[in-house]
């Protein structure tokens, strides 16, 4: 059972109202130490593909240029609330669908994907469009929940997936479906504790010069085998 765009868009536009509260609450460490893996440079060009509400933005060095990319207006519309306020006329946002980028090859320097693998239609499809979108020695980093390899919680989270779905992100995904068919290495990935359900997962292309691993891995993990209109920001 996977999620469909057209849903997930009204889901997040409901989503907007509270979504910092809930579930971005318990995610806020994790989006500052998974862009710290960015290891980002002046003038480093990011895509944060399916950048919310903006919670990542503020986590951005004001010397690189960041393009937020989300399917949902409500989302967005807090995205530009928190770019105003905080005066982060380094970020661009644009409302548009993930799996349709509307961007040339190797156009960006790194590319950020919070929590957005398990709400697309085809992780795969969308992991081959942010490969295509970077640039050859860049990095994509992953924030997601994926399938546990414990047996027991593999089941689980296939029994209640469906549940899931309903309130809008599967609970099921294992990386190594996400990874089907891409030329990608991971560098590495690791959790924020023992019991933590989100990974940070570092991804480069095979000819890439290795990524610098985390200066404090907490929980490392053996690596896994085998776009439209700009959104009305003011100051853009």
């Amino acid at each position: 059972m996977n999620m469909k765009e057209p849903t997930t868009r009204k889901m997040y536009d409901l989503w907007a109202w509270f979504y910092d509260y809930t579930f971005g609450a318990c995610v806020r460490a994790r989006q500052l130490r998974a862009t710290q893996q960015l290891h980002l440079k002046p003038g480093d060009l990011v895509l944060d593909l399916g950048v919310g509400t903006g919670m990542t933005l503020r986590h951005y060095p004001k010397n690189v240029t960041i393009v937020g990319v989300d399917l949902s207006d409500g989302m967005l519309a807090k995205a530009a609330g928190k770019c105003r306020d905080l005066g982060m006329d380094h970020c661009r946002l644009i409302c548009g669908d993930a799996m349709h980028p509307p961007f040339a090859e190797q156009s960006f320097d790194h590319i950020m994907i919070t929590h957005v693998i398990s709400v697309v239609s085809d992780p795969a499809r969308l992991i081959a469009h942010a490969t295509r979108l970077l640039k050859p020695n860049g990095r994509i980093v992953l924030l997601n929940h994926f399938q546990s390899t414990n047996p027991v919680m593999a089941w689980l989270e296939r029994v209640f997936n469906p549940m899931f779905i309903k309130i809008g992100w599967r609970s099921d995904l294992p990386l190594d479906e996400c990874l089907r068919g891409v030329d990608l290495r991971v560098e590495y990935r690791f959790k924020m504790s023992v019991i933590d359900l989100w990974q940070i997962v570092v991804l480069t292309h095979p000819c890439a010069e290795a990524a610098v691993a985390p200066t404090q891995p907490l929980v490392p993990e053996v690596p896994a085998t085998g776009m439209g209109r700009r959104l009305a920001v003011e100051g853009h």
